[in-house]
């Protein structure tokens, strides 16, 4: 079922996502879980002096960069320098630590209308395609290593 739905995704033409309309009104993001979550790897925590998750300054996460096995619902925020509302990006994760049934998933997120402290602009990401636990994603967003990894525990 993981499979099918990750072909659908890769099938999907990115220029439909640029022409989808924004919705009228920005729904708030919730925190993924109030449970504790426990880590089999190190996601990144490392933060700018406004809060954002990030290595390099130029693309980083809203929140915290972890949540935990089975998350199928949650999302988290990825913002980047200079996005616009309609901005499609080809994300990559690159399984570094665990025994997740896929090494690697790719899919494209657009960017929609958010308030973050990065601005009025973000993209929102589903942990659903890496959302099996105790393993560790290196993110690649359009070719380019941001440094930042996500986790997911138990």
């Amino acid at each position: 079922m993981i499979v099918l739905g990750l072909l659908l995704v890769a099938c999907v033409d990115p220029a439909v996502s640029r022409t989808t309309p924004a919705p009228a009104s920005t729904p708030a993001i919730t925190p993924t879980s109030t449970q504790e979550v426990a880590l089999s790897c190190e996601p990144t925590r490392t933060k700018d002096a406004l809060g954002v998750v990030t290595v390099d300054g130029r693309s980083g996460i809203v929140g915290d960069a972890f949540t935990f096995g089975g998350d199928m619902n949650g999302v988290f925020l990825l913002v980047r320098r200079g996005a616009v509302v309609g901005d499609s990006i080809a994300l990559h994760f690159e399984q570094t630590v665990g025994k997740a049934p896929a090494t690697w998933v790719e899919y494209n997120a657009a960017a929609s209308p958010r308030t973050t402290p990065w601005g009025d602009v973000a993209f929102k990401v589903g942990w659903k395609p890496i959302s099996f636990a105790d393993s560790c994603w290196r993110l690649v967003v359009d070719g380019t290593d941001t440094g930042l990894v996500v986790a997911v525990g138990h």
